[in-house]
């Protein structure tokens, strides 16, 4: 179904603007009405009015979102297929004669048409999130930038990532949970698999544009919000196994999991960190996107240490402190890491198996990375996330239930 009105038009604002900034454009454009030099418009006051209702409601406006990218993916195809652009085809194959023209046309698809500007800016800013790690608190840690490839299946850099680290990517107006499913170390790169809609996904493209290609760049800004910036390719190196890109884009700090975009709008390349910290755009390599590809798995019931169902609620408890318990509960023995047969109750869910397994796994890769920035940066992340894993393992225990 068409989309008439672009609502982020109407208010005057980007499409992965928060909720604060939809209410603050809103209430700008009241101010304006109530001037006595503003002549009365009550079409335009009624279409804000109607922004305001979708916008501000987040599955109102996922559902317009998904309807409003939809209509531009349609237009884009009408537009390279319309009567006047087939009669003028047909002109001007009679004059330069029908038949010679068939016989030599080149096999092969037709080259592929640069897309203009904002059109590519549109796409980008409808892929690409903030990423961020959060702690009990609800206090978050920028992570980067990650971008959707698939529906509720996002890449980012997974290098500054400690393991086990709650995730969730920030659309403006609420954070959806992510979740990682597949780490490349080689490429520093890792696909997430988020519990919503986040955005309209992108085309990549693994093959490298030329030297002196015109490319276009996500950047981060220091309020969270999407920029986008354009430059040019000054070198294509080997790196690492792969290629990497080097262009005129400056280093964006924060900016890694950033894709770099060329003139079809196909991510060709995306933001990563060198072991000196500085930023480097490996190419994804054909194939990589497929690999692995994240499932949705249906949501499990909790089975607490008496091997009984819990409650509707418990089962449908997504909080971090829950996540560890179901962790503890299956991979400590079902939640009797201590104590056989008292249930939980006095169990250490801290230094269950599986989650100290996990911590000693993350700290001895740290040991084994080159001294530098990037080590320092994750050896501190991890840390950060034991003592989170240590409140959320105390808030667990008081969850599991004893036989």
């Amino acid at each position: 179904m068409a989309v008439q009105k672009d609502y982020y038009e109407v208010l005057g604002i980007p499409r992965n603007a928060k909720l604060t900034d939809v209410h603050r454009a809103y209430n700008r454009w009241v101010a304006e009405f109530k001037k006595e030099t503003t002549p009365p418009d009550p079409r335009r006051e009624s279409l804000l009015k109607e922004a305001l209702e979708v916008l501000s409601d987040d599955d109102r406006r996922d559902a317009y979102d998904k309807e409003l990218a939809a209509a531009n993916r349609a237009a884009t195809t009408k537009k390279a297929l319309t009567p006047a652009g087939v009669a003028g085809g047909l002109v001007a194959l009679a004059a330069v004669g029908g038949i010679a023209f068939f016989l030599t046309r080149p096999s092969g698809p037709p080259p592929q048409k640069a897309r203009g500007t904002e059109e590519i800016r549109t796409a980008m800013q409808g892929a690409v999130s903030p990423l961020v790690s959060f702690d009990m608190s609800g206090k978050t840690t920028p992570m980067g930038l990650a971008f959707v490839i698939e529906d509720k299946v996002m890449v980012a850099n997974c290098q500054a990532l400690a393991p086990g680290a709650q995730l969730a990517v920030s659309t403006g107006t609420k954070q959806v949970p992510a979740r990682v499913t597949q780490t490349d170390e080689a490429l520093g790169l890792c696909k997430l698999l988020t519990d919503g809609y986040v955005g309209e996904p992108v085309a990549v493209n693994s093959t490298p544009p030329a030297v002196g290609a015109k490319v276009f760049g996500a950047t981060l800004g220091a309020k969270g919000e999407i920029g986008f910036k354009e430059a040019a390719v000054t070198k294509v190196v080997d790196e690492g196994g792969g290629k990497a890109i080097e262009s005129s884009m400056p280093t964006q700090p924060g900016g890694y999991g950033a894709p770099l975009l060329d003139a079809q709008g196909k991510v060709v390349a995306v933001a990563t960190l060198k072991p000196d910290g500085t930023q480097l755009y490996r190419v994804v390599p054909a194939g990589w996107l497929a690999e692995n590809r994240p499932k949705i798995e249906e949501a499990r019931p909790y089975q607490g240490s008496g091997g009984g169902g819990t409650s509707a609620r418990a089962e449908s408890d997504t909080t971090p402190a829950r996540a560890v318990a179901r962790q503890a509960g299956a991979g400590g023995g079902g939640g009797e890491a201590e104590g056989e047969g008292e249930g939980c109750n006095t169990c250490d869910i801290y230094n269950s198996p599986d989650i100290k397994a996990s911590r000693d796994k993350a700290w001895a890769e740290i040991e084994a990375m080159p001294p530098g920035p990037q080590r320092d940066k994750r050896a501190e992340l991890q840390r950060s996330s034991d003592e989170d894993m240590k409140a959320y393992a105390k808030r667990a225990q008081k969850m599991i239930k004893t036989k």
